[in-house]
């Protein structure tokens, strides 16, 4: 993270928000099911709609069970007005990819002139030009995630079906040159999820990073993630071995969680996608399971404090409740494993 980036995170901690992120610690720690303050955090879906195929991704699977739109910049704006004010950070994707939707640069714009870091993650495999680029740079956005799995043209397609490697690393290079050019602080990472089939190219990958003057940030690949949910890590492994790295330091299992509860989510942060649905968290892929709808609500707060979400806090407090939610789904298959 660059000086200037540190100090636009330090910024984004008003009073407010500072309180509000202390008020929900605590509350996880009392164990509360109906909340005081707002999430912290939050997910907005620009857009579930992507132009490549991966194959482990309920988008790239062309999935049916969700529907498929582009978020409008009104939406973004009713969750932006009422929740700003308490938000320190939105990550500005989810199940898409964010290039896609013509008003993203607006939407990052709008949420930084109101003291929000805003991040988003691309697979940068569209047509970039530098004003594009510039215009990206200019909105303010403070980290840019660029998936990239692999480091050769033979590599990058067998997960990144469609796309074009060559595109990808020129933007790269677009980028990182025009930031250099503009003195920006945004952080440009390339994210590198290891499969068994780009595994070798860890340390190519780090060198070709080096030389653009971004970061590299490796990770190890997930297993379906619109199926993870509902699932054993048995059961993951079993059906997408083919995919999972033999290195063990990215294979996946179950880990030991920290602190008092496997899951926090419910109490710190929200997902939002396109078409105004609240989920519980980013690994929830369709609408049907979500806690409540912003266009149908009054507040976001209603749905925040509603059946849902209390139910949902109360299963991972393991406690009585009577209504059904997907958590109670994932806490029976080892809440994603991890």
């Amino acid at each position: 993270m660059s000086l200037r980036n540190l100090g636009t995170q330090w910024r984004a901690l008003s009073p407010r928000r500072l309180f509000n992120r202390l008020v929900g610690i605590l509350q996880l720690r009392l164990g509360n099911s109906r909340l005081y303050g707002y999430p912290a955090k939050i997910t907005i879906e620009s857009g579930n709609i992507c132009n490549l195929r991966c194959p482990l991704c309920p988008t790239g699977q062309n999935d049916p069970s969700a529907k498929k739109g582009l978020m409008p910049f009104e939406t973004y704006k009713k969750v932006v007005d009422e929740l700003g004010g308490y938000l320190y950070l939105i990550k500005l994707y989810n199940w898409g990819e964010p290039l896609l939707n013509p008003e993203l640069v607006p939407m990052i714009k709008y949420a930084v002139s109101k003291g929000i870091i805003v991040k988003i993650s691309t697979n940068l495999d569209v047509e970039m030009d530098a004003d594009r680029v510039k215009k990206l740079l200019r909105s303010g956005v403070h980290k840019i995630y660029v998936s990239c799995n692999g480091a050769s043209e033979e590599t990058y397609p067998v997960y990144h079906v469609g796309g074009n490697f060559k595109r990808v690393m020129d933007n790269m290079r677009l980028l990182a040159a025009i930031r250099s050019e503009l003195h920006s602080p945004t952080d440009i990472v390339w994210l590198f999820h290891v499969s068994r089939h780009n595994e070798h190219e860890i340390e190519v990958a780090g060198e070709m990073a080096a030389e653009l003057g971004i970061t590299l940030e490796v990770e190890g690949i997930s297993p379906d993630m619109g199926k993870e949910i509902f699932e054993t890590v048995e059961e993951a492994v079993e059906r997408d071995g083919e995919w999972l790295p033999d290195g063990p330091e990215y294979k996946i299992g179950k880990k030991k969680k920290k602190g008092r509860f496997p899951c926090n989510l419910l109490w710190t942060e929200t997902v939002i996608n396109w078409d105004g649905s609240v989920l519980p968290c980013c690994a929830v892929y369709s609408e049907k399971y979500a806690f409540g709808n912003i266009l149908e609500s009054p507040s976001f707060r209603e749905i925040w404090n509603g059946e849902c979400y209390q139910a949902a806090r109360k299963e991972v407090l393991s406690r009585e409740n009577g209504s059904w939610t997907i958590c109670r789904v994932c806490k029976k298959t080892g809440f994603l494993h991890d």
